[in-house]
């Protein structure tokens, strides 16, 4: 027995020291946990019989080199279990190297023309990763609407009367976040801005995205016209490239200042709460998923190649997401602003520029604003020196549009007053005395901080 225990030793002596690399070296640093997010989303209901899917997508901020594994459960909101959706528990798992993983809840159609409904996912995380919350909402858009007459305006849902103006983020904010990105519109959301205004424009394959310029050249690593490129091509492109906080997009800034360049490619981490895609040229699709609760401001640009049926495309998109009263769709364009209303006379409105500078015109001196039924809103500068383009003014011609008679007369009838764009402290103030409805800002954290004081206390630096 002992010969077999001193043949033993050696041997096992020997196994130890393969197992080992020679070296006193430590043990290798443990991965920094990934932030875990799981974004608000929507889906429509669909048709009596019919089954859609509500896709909640988990996502980390870096891939992590063991899977993730999400737990999750759902429960009734205004959505009713069993009748609205599918009751659904169980878990995902995020695979190593990977960013994403899908939830997927069934949700009943109906025949119905009542309001959206929510429903919460509750969910926990076992991994390397820190969730940024526990609950995310979904919403079940209601499809069924009847978009036969003009919205509803009595009373006018977008004027205040007497209250303070809602906080319009034009562009998302474009000198407080990377413009028209979902990353912006879902941080000036939680600043507390009430509306999240955004520029839709139509691919060359005829999708619908969210974009300011005809070409990309502006805020992105691409370049070209939006017209001609695919989604696909858009997609590959950094939204935020050219966003320096506080400043905009200029091109003569230090490296360091791009503090989001690189997001949207993989090439830095995004922050927590939030993945790559957030820094993407957004579709209009993606928008109406992510913010179902907000208020939304839709410009619609010119049809450029006059392919696709561009109104038609974003009324029936908006109609299939239940957007008919929570939502303005404006443009500079009569044609447009004319196609739409009459693909969705039940959708909210803004007169248009040509008919609004009729009326504009008009309404100096003695003159009033005539009824205009079929818009919610009139959307003007308040002062014709933001009336830049070329041709758009005879020369050296000036009118302060926006003062105490015209928010009157458009008060009187029934229009809200919805001014762009004002980014001065002061002009601000000014605009809030004035009664307005609306401000429409690029600096939507410098209003809301004025909002959120007191009116008698309110003052600029």
């Amino acid at each position: 027995m002992n010969a077999h225990r001193n043949l033993l030793f050696p041997i096992a002596i020997a196994l130890l020291a393969g197992c080992s690399d020679g070296s006193d070296q430590p043990p290798p640093d443990p991965v920094a946990p990934s932030s875990l997010s799981i974004a608000p989303t929507a889906v429509p209901e669909g048709a009596p019989g019919e089954m859609s899917t509500l896709r909640f997508r988990a996502t980390l901020t870096e891939p992590q080199p063991a899977p993730v594994r999400v737990i999750f459960r759902t429960e009734g909101d205004s959505a009713r279990p069993d009748i609205d959706f599918l009751p659904t528990e169980g878990d995902v798992t995020i695979a190593a190297g990977s960013l994403s993983a899908d939830i997927a809840v069934e949700v009943f159609g109906n025949a119905l023309d009542e309001p959206a409904k929510t429903l919460r996912l509750v969910y926990s995380v076992d991994g390397n990763a820190e969730p940024t919350g526990d609950t995310a909402l979904g919403t079940i858009a209601n499809d069924d609407a009847l978009c036969q007459t003009s919205a509803a305006k009595e009373p006018n849902p977008w004027r205040v009367f007497g209250a303070d103006p809602l906080n319009y983020a034009h562009r998302g904010g474009v000198i407080d976040f990377p413009e028209n990105t979902l990353y912006a519109y879902a941080e000036v959301a939680e600043v507390g801005a009430d509306v999240l205004e955004m520029d839709v424009y139509q691919t060359l394959d005829n999708e619908l995205v969210i974009l300011h310029d005809l070409t990309v050249d502006r805020t992105t690593n691409g370049e070209g016209r939006v017209v001609d490129l695919t989604l696909a091509e858009l997609r590959e492109l950094d939204a935020a490239y050219w966003f320096v906080p506080g400043a905009g997009t200029p091109r003569d800034r230090p490296e360091a200042d791009y503090v989001f360049r690189g997001i949207a490619t993989g090439d830095r981490p995004p922050p927590p709460g939030y993945s790559r895609e957030d820094f993407r040229i957004p579709t209009l699709e993606e928008a109406l998923q992510r913010f179902a609760g907000k208020l939304l401001n839709v410009e619609l640009k010119p049809d450029l190649d006059g392919v696709g049926d561009y109104e038609q495309q974003i009324a029936t998109l908006l109609l299939r997401y239940g957007r008919t009263r929570d939502i303005i769709a404006a443009s500079f364009v009569d044609e447009a602003a004319n196609a739409f209303k009459r693909a969705a006379p039940c959708i909210p409105t803004s007169v248009p520029l040509g008919q609004g500078t009729g009326l504009v015109l008009g309404a100096q001196g003695p003159g009033t604003i005539p009824p205009v039924p079929e818009h919610v809103s009139f959307q003007v500068p308040p002062d014709t020196s933001q009336i830049t383009g070329e041709g758009q003014l005879p020369e050296g011609f000036f009118l302060q549009v926006v003062n105490e008679d015209f928010v009157a007369d458009a008060h009187a009838a029934n229009l809200a007053v919805q001014v762009w764009t004002i980014n001065a402290c002061e002009d601000m103030l000014q605009m809030m005395a004035l009664g307005v409805d609306a401000i429409m800002t690029d600096r939507p954290v410098l209003l809301q901080s004025l909002l959120d004081t007191p009116p008698a206390e309110r003052r600029c630096d």
